[in-house]
């Protein structure tokens, strides 16, 4: 596990073991602002990374059914 304070979306998504692109549709689905930016480049803290695995966890509830 990666013990950074702010994350790109390609880092979250290996750390969490979910493709990058679901990643990303939970940020857009939910509104989550990053933390910071560097550019063109979104960095997530761990409150974000927190909401965007309740919107994973809320994807995998409806997929399941």
């Amino acid at each position: 596990m990666i013990d950074r304070v702010n994350q790109t979306i390609s880092e979250i998504a290996d750390q969490l073991q979910e493709p990058p692109r679901r990643v990303d549709y939970v940020v857009a689905k939910h509104r989550i602002r990053p933390a910071a930016r560097i550019g063109i480049i979104r960095l997530f803290g761990p409150q974000q990374i927190e909401a965007i695995k309740q919107g994973l966890y809320g994807i995998q509830i409806r997929d399941s059914r």
